[in-house]
């Protein structure tokens, strides 16, 4: 299993959807991206962290990185590894006796952040899922599989109120595909 190092690019908002934002990470190279979707309150925690004026050091995950001097880079890393459901898997990876930790994605890259862990997603997934950085900052492509069940209802509807069949066709076939798997399980 390969895997692709991540560098965390920054906080984005959804236009006209204020209560979901977008992580997004690129490869080293910075020449492919994926955006990760999260709410407004993670949107609002990396916020706090890029405000150089907010002391952020008595905050929850600053403490509990602080009491655990071994949360470094040295003994952990977050690993993504899947997409279900809409959501990307992470896993908080412990290098020295390899055991896993599921963690919910934004939360992982938060985590990261804060402890300077490094970034992985497992190549192949990456490969599937990454789109080419864009030279235009203020758009960002994003796979319909990494879409909440909301996000993709508001798009299917607003992709049938645009008449793009199309679209919708894709839409309704990841809901659909979503749907199976959840009476299938």
């Amino acid at each position: 299993m390969g895997k692709v190092q991540l560098l965390h690019v920054g906080v984005s908002q959804i236009v006209g959807g204020s209560e979901f934002g977008l992580l997004v990470l690129s490869d080293m190279s910075e020449s492919r991206q994926i955006a990760i979707v999260c709410d407004e309150h993670m949107e609002y925690q990396f916020g706090l962290r890029t405000d150089e004026k907010i002391n952020t050091e008595r905050l929850l995950p600053e403490v509990l990185c602080s009491i655990n001097p071994s949360i470094t880079s040295e003994h952990y890393e977050i690993l993504f590894n899947s997409v279900l459901n809409g959501q990307y898997k992470a896993l908080l990876v412990n290098k020295d006796d390899l055991s896993l930790t599921p963690m919910r994605a934004s939360d992982a890259i938060l985590l990261a952040h804060i402890a300077k862990l490094n970034l992985f997603m497992e190549e192949n997934l990456f490969n599937r899922q990454s789109v080419p950085c864009s030279p235009s900052k203020n758009r960002l492509a994003v796979p319909i599989n990494t879409l909440t069940l909301e996000m993709l209802k508001k798009a299917l509807d607003k992709a049938i109120e645009e008449e793009n069949y199309e679209l919708a066709s894709m839409l309704r076939d990841e809901l659909n595909q979503r749907d199976k798997s959840k009476n299938e399980g």
